[in-house]
């Protein structure tokens, strides 16, 4: 956690110094990150780097708690989802957001993509349980719930699975807007509508099928349950 002393600095000196350590997160891993590069960049003392921050570990714990509060904020904005959404819609939901996070944050997108990726066992408690899981701590109790509702089946292993799928949503959205830049011979606009843009439904909805092809109990049963 920064210092007060951080917190006590103006809006825009706090958002420059913010800027130039996602710009160097997002291109270098902890390890191989340079306070004197960031340092320089924002035009401010080394030692005025550690009366802000205990490390650099302090500030990279600072940036990834940013990519999670801009991510809340952004899902406060779209619109809400059905109350009758299978695992799968469910899913299709998350990946939604992470394309629009990507889309509005590309540079925190791929702190934390980066993050992940040099992480890839995170663990995590669950809340309920106080189990520690392994994989994404975000998919877990979706998938369980899936497990449950006879929308994925009894053999999944879960903890590799909320893995997959991790990777699946962290991946995906570059992918999905560099093919789309593809497709139309035109840049994304990053103001896209996500959750009703034609080609990103259409590519979503096969990635859908995709991952129901590999993980879905029998369709009917699925039928069968939401028709209850």
């Amino acid at each position: 956690m920064p210092k007060d002393t951080f917190f006590h600095l103006s809006q825009v000196k706090r958002q420059l110094i913010e800027n130039v350590a996602i710009e160097e997160f997002a291109d270098n891993s902890l390890q191989s990150a340079s306070v004197n590069a960031i340092v320089n960049n924002a035009g401010i003392a080394k030692g005025s780097f550690y009366q802000y921050f205990e490390n650099l570990e302090d500030l990279y714990k600072h940036i990834l708690k940013l990519v999670k509060d801009r991510k809340l904020e952004l899902i406060s904005t779209l619109p809400l989802p059905a109350n009758n959404l299978d695992t799968f819609r469910y899913l299709q939901r998350l990946l939604q957001i992470e394309i629009a996070f990507e889309l509005k944050y590309p540079r925190l997108s791929r702190v934390e993509r980066r993050y992940n990726f040099e992480n890839p066992v995170n663990s995590s408690i669950d809340p309920e349980t106080g189990q520690r899981l392994s994989g994404d701590g975000r998919f877990h109790a979706f998938l369980s719930q899936g497990v449950l509702h006879d929308d994925i089946a009894t053999w999944v292993d879960t903890d590799l699975a909320a893995y997959v799928l991790g990777v699946v949503s962290q991946w995906f959205s570059p992918y999905l807007l560099e093919r789309m830049g593809q497709d139309s011979g035109k840049p994304v606009e990053f103001n896209l509508d996500v959750s009703h843009d034609p080609h990103v439904q259409d590519l979503l909805q096969n990635l859908m099928d995709i991952l129901m092809a590999g993980i879905a109990r029998d369709p009917q049963i699925r039928k069968d349950f939401y028709s209850k």
